[in-house]
């Protein structure tokens, strides 16, 4: 029987508990998938798919129904999240590999292995440096696509830059890489708990070659990809794995959980991709972005305006209370950003497209052997589509898009709404130089003239 001293000490223990944990900051949990569509979600209800642990955070959080990425690449996309910059401010504009990569457009011809310290790069003040600056425990698992070692400000890194199989060896004999990626993951909250931690967990599937578990197959039966609805269906059960591990620590309501990914992909032959990727279409551009943090934001909201990747680092910031600042208080130097806080875009509740969403892409291959590097502009309803080639650009004109009547992009409009053309390239030039992108304002000024 427990006597009275003991009875007060122990209340007094669980109280001192009570208030640290609402005097600390939250924990961030940051779930990337690679190369994965927004029908590939349930909550998005594009079609009939299965990932009922995913569903839930959008059931309890926000879904922001158009996000968009800055670049539809790996590397630069994961740039932008970890900057809040734009690829044209933070200059990696293809992927990075230590090893030569051959002649694929969207790579580095040279060897990589650290471009945190390459000074063509602005990728070093990013949030999770703030993060651990700010005591917070730092942890990546999975893919990182930024070089193959811990840039520095992780205290747990166990990653790989890109290209490893899905299964640890033979298939279906072997232990598949993402439930070994969550097991680590698992770990990393349990051994955190105590304290505020973020943790980017990177999963490489849905990216070929997907050869998920057998048992995911079940429901896509005789379906067009089910390889890959498949393999998301499997990280959803991994994500269940680490909310439940939330839950039993007692941290899942003190986490914002962000959940997207770097780009889609295409199921359709678009002119300049190799990998269905790079491309600005809806099906690449759009991805998936859910967040759930109820101390902050509402249940079951979904959110029409366009948001973008950018976003990510000023709304964790926002959550963490971490701020952008660099030197000692006075000093005026500040991480600069491009993206706004979500968490306080959905709060003030004016969900209208009230900046337009703006994508930057080099193409895999060319379009009749032509290089370009390419602008496109979304706005509530239209896609302008604008390329600089560096061969003949007048025999190749823009693209231009009615979202609301075309959702597919099928019919191209450039040719037969001059006037449209306009007003979109002059939205994208005054976006250029609002955020100093040279491009954007060339483009914008030559469309429009």
């Amino acid at each position: 029987m427990l006597d009275r001293r003991a009875f007060l000490a122990a209340s007094t223990a669980a109280a001192t508990a009570r208030a640290q944990q609402s005097d600390r900051p939250p924990n961030v949990l940051f779930l990337l998938f690679d190369k994965c569509r927004t029908d590939a979600i349930g909550a998005y209800g594009e079609r009939k798919v299965q990932t009922p642990n995913i569903d839930a955070l959008a059931r309890d959080g926000v879904l922001f129904n158009h996000c968009y990425t800055p670049q539809a690449l790996c590397g630069p996309a994961r740039a932008s999240i970890l900057t809040g910059l734009y690829p044209h401010a933070h200059g990696l504009r293809r992927n990075v590999y230590p090893m030569p990569s051959g002649k694929v457009n969207s790579n580095y011809p040279e060897p990589l292995s650290d471009p945190f310290r390459d000074p063509r790069f602005r990728i070093w003040d990013n949030f999770v440096f703030l993060l651990n600056n700010a005591g917070f425990a730092t942890g990546h698992i999975g893919k990182w696509h930024l070089g193959p070692g811990n840039p520095g400000f992780f205290d747990y890194f166990k990653s790989f830059n890109s290209l490893l199989r899905h299964w640890i060896g033979e298939p279906h004999r072997s232990r598949y890489r993402p439930d070994v990626h969550t097991d680590q993951g698992i770990q990393f909250i349990e051994q955190h708990a105590h304290e505020p931690f973020f943790l980017y967990q990177s999963y490489y599937a849905p990216h070929e070659p997907n050869d998920p578990p057998k048992q995911y197959y079940e429901h896509y039966q005789g379906a067009e990809h089910a390889d890959y609805y498949a393999s998301v269906t499997s990280l959803d059960w991994n994500v269940g794995r680490l909310v439940d591990a939330l839950r039993r620590k007692n941290q899942l309501d003190n986490t914002l959980i962000i959940l997207s990914t770097e780009h889609g992909r295409t199921w359709i032959d678009r002119p300049a991709s190799a990998e269905q990727i790079c491309l600005p279409y809806e099906e690449v551009s759009r991805i998936p972005l859910i967040m759930r943090y109820p101390k902050m934001l509402p249940k079951g909201k979904k959110w029409e305006s366009g948001v973008s990747l950018v976003d990510v680092m000023p709304t964790v910031l926002e959550a963490t209370g971490v701020s952008n600042q660099l030197g000692p208080p006075g000093s005026g130097l500040r991480v600069n950003q491009h993206g706004r806080s979500l968490i306080s875009a959905v709060r003030e509740g004016n969900d209208t497209w009230d900046r337009p969403m703006v994508v930057a892409n080099v193409p895999q291959k060319g379009i009749d052997g032509s290089y370009f590097d390419e602008r496109s502009i979304r706005t509530a309803q239209h896609r302008l589509i604008l390329r600089k080639f560096d061969l003949r650009p007048e025999m190749r004109p823009g693209e231009l898009y009615d979202l609301k009547a075309d959702p597919g992009e099928s019919h191209d409009l450039y040719s037969s709404q001059p006037g449209l053309v306009k007003q979109l390239a002059r939205q994208l030039a005054d976006w250029g130089r609002d955020y100093r992108d040279d491009l954007s304002m060339e483009l914008g000024n030559w469309a429009s003239a």
